[in-house]
């Protein structure tokens, strides 16, 4: 009976400290109540330039970009019009917005709409998997109902430096691919789109060193009580 009751308590202790091992990182930018925010006040441009005051955020160093870290997930995203860092625009306000290249000849238009020079760069801190990202049109309406901005159009996908495809920007993608940095290049005339959000799937948490010694000391225990009970071993 011992015996059983040392290998449930292995089996879970081994589960509960694997369970660390698969999470998920959403990374939301549209407001909805949940968003994430640029990491530091430094660097963030509050006036009427970057739309509604005080509500929105926008790039002051447009090299530099945002920073943002969700669940221990660092994120680096750069706006660039012509191959050149722009002003980046998170958009919060309301719910159907999101990251984007601002516009600088247009202040109502701001999410890479009617620019199809414009491109979003994200960069991690590891090795992700992008999927459920949301694309959203301009004048904060999303991909399958835009309005007079123009639609979502399309874009040119690279990953790590290798051109993966042109792609349609949708409401929900399932998946855009594997990588440490992702290029999102608007290619419509007359169209362009914000991301909403995305979720980060991360299967890189290390299992706890300790617990291949936390495991072989359980076994020995279970070890060492069966020795006990053995006239055998005993002799």
């Amino acid at each position: 009976m011992k015996k059983v009751q040392l290998w449930a308590a292995t089996a879970f202790l081994s589960s509960a400290m694997l369970s660390g091992a698969a999470s998920a990182a959403t990374f939301v930018f549209k407001g909805d109540g949940n968003n994430v925010t640029p990491i530091g006040a430094e660097g963030v441009d509050f006036t009427r330039d970057c739309g509604t005051t005080g509500s929105d955020y926008c790039t002051i160093n447009h090299e530099a970009g945002f920073n943002y870290d969700v669940d221990g997930v660092g994120l680096n995203a750069i706006a660039y019009a012509d191959g050149v860092a722009t002003r980046l625009i998170q958009d919060i306000i309301p719910g159907d917005s999101g990251l984007g290249a601002f516009s600088e000849l247009d202040a109502s238009d701001d999410q890479t709409q009617a620019d199809s020079n414009e491109a979003m760069e994200f960069n991690f801190d590891r090795e992700v998997t992008l999927s459920n990202v949301e694309f959203n049109a301009g004048g904060d309406v999303n991909c399958s109902s835009f309005g007079p901005e123009g639609p979502c159009g399309d874009f040119r996908l690279t990953i790590d430096g290798t051109v993966i495809g042109v792609l349609s920007a949708q409401d929900v993608i399932a998946n855009l691919g594997t990588g440490m940095s992702f290029l999102l290049e608007a290619v419509t005339p007359e169209g362009g789109f914000s991301i909403a959000q995305f979720t980060v799937p991360v299967s890189d948490v290390p299992v706890p060193a300790a617990l291949p010694l936390l495991l072989s000391g359980v076994a020995g225990l279970g070890f060492a009580s069966r020795r006990r009970r053995d006239p055998i071993a005993s002799r």
